[in-house]
């Protein structure tokens, strides 16, 4: 044994059917009074933005509807802008992971006077981090997550693609956490069938991730285990009867639950792999987290001993249970979903696979496996998932 500290929480949640209505209470709970809005295109152009204004009723003071995919860091100053000009003191991001970034953002900008430079996470050896501590901000945020995958609402973590460079920035401060995350799932019915689904497997990925991270201890454990087994339930209902509210409120938590553990014990190999073919194939995360899960286990789930019960409980296998069974109940719940179900249905081939594994063993999250592992074993697991 040995010290730890639990690092990340959540700070206010209102969750449950009709909880966006607590908008106006949010506010005044953090000191905020003017909200500005800002989503994408697709909740702009449905029913959930006016569910939205109609809750902030005269508390919103605009609207900012035009972030894209992965958050480009023109939406960000675009939105900043805009926040400015509607003399707001909070923004409202409603959406998936790009508009809550985006939110981040807005809260970024305002904080550092429009320098971001300082403030990107710079990796050292091992995974530590180096950047310089964010300001206090005079922008609070309320996030309104409509998907349940990315728990970008209640995690420390931010990222913002420049592609004048090339690359995502990327940001890691306990000030930019939302102040509150509003969790109704009328919101999150909108979400189509491959969206819940591909979401819905982010959150779990992290979940099990988190489960068998060289850093787990009780708390992320405990979290990790009912998102898990949440997820096992209500994500393939979710996507089966999408109007269930149980079973999407039920994803919401559980996507909650699973980013709290996972900002605290770390995630690893299925993460490092999805970094690398989501950028090369242009992969939702999900969709190869999804696909690689099952081949994680059968090869990291020995490493924990005992606590590999856990991981088979949550995938609703007997007290007996083995690694391959584990990884087979996951395979079973993929093929409930409208996923891709292997590595060569979204493009990637024999030939991709040593490239993929020599990537992996570079990145980041490689330093929160649980045992060793070589180039030779990832490339091996790719391999069963082909």
């Amino acid at each position: 044994m040995y010290a730890r500290t639990i690092r990340d929480w959540p700070k206010r949640v209102c969750f449950g059917p009709g909880s966006v209505k607590e908008l106006p209470r949010l506010l005044n709970e953090i000191g905020a009074h003017r909200a500005a809005v800002v989503c994408g295109r697709s909740v702009a152009s449905g029913p959930i933005l006016a569910s939205v204004k109609a809750a902030l009723g005269a508390h919103c003071a605009g609207v900012y509807d035009a972030v894209p995919a992965h958050t480009p860091y023109r939406s960000v100053q675009e939105a900043a802008a805009k926040v400015k000009e509607f003399t707001a003191d909070c923004v409202v991001s409603v959406g998936g992971g790009s508009a809550i970034d985006a939110g981040k953002g807005v809260v970024l900008l305002a904080a550092t006077g429009g320098e971001f430079a300082p403030y990107t996470i710079e990796y050292g050896t091992k995974g530590s981090m180096e950047r310089a501590p964010l300001p206090p901000s005079p922008i609070k945020h309320i996030a309104v997550p409509t998907t349940a995958g990315s728990a970008s609402d209640v995690m420390p973590t931010a990222a913002i693609r420049d592609p004048g460079a090339g690359r995502k920035m990327l940001f890691w401060d306990e000030r930019i956490v939302p102040e509150a995350t509003v969790l109704d799932p009328r919101l999150a019915v909108y979400a189509g069938r491959q969206l819940t689904a591909a979401t819905g497997m982010t959150a779990l990925a992290r979940a099990i991730e988190s489960l068998y991270s060289k850093h787990r201890h009780p708390i992320s454990t405990g979290l990790a285990l009912h998102a898990a087994r949440l997820l096992h339930t209500a994500l393939p209902r979710s996507v089966e009867a999408p109007m269930d509210l149980a079973a999407r409120a039920d994803c919401l938590m559980a996507s909650l639950m699973s980013g709290t553990a996972a900002i605290n014990a770390m995630v690893s190999l299925v993460h490092a792999i999805g970094h690398v073919v989501g950028g090369k194939y242009g992969l939702q995360h999900g969709i190869s987290h999804g696909i690689l899960l099952a081949a994680a286990l059968r090869r990291l789930l020995p490493a924990i001993g005992n606590d590999a019960h856990f991981v088979q409980e949550a995938l609703g296998c007997s007290p007996d249970a083995t690694a391959e069974d584990a990884a087979n109940a996951m395979e079973e719940l993929l093929r409930r979903l409208p996923l891709p179900q292997r590595l060569s249905e979204v493009g990637v081939k024999d030939e991709d696979l040593p490239g993929i594994a020599a990537a992996t063993m570079d990145d980041y999250m490689m330093a929160n496996i649980p045992t060793p592992i070589s180039v030779g074993e990832v490339e091996a697991l790719l391999r069963s998932a082909i």
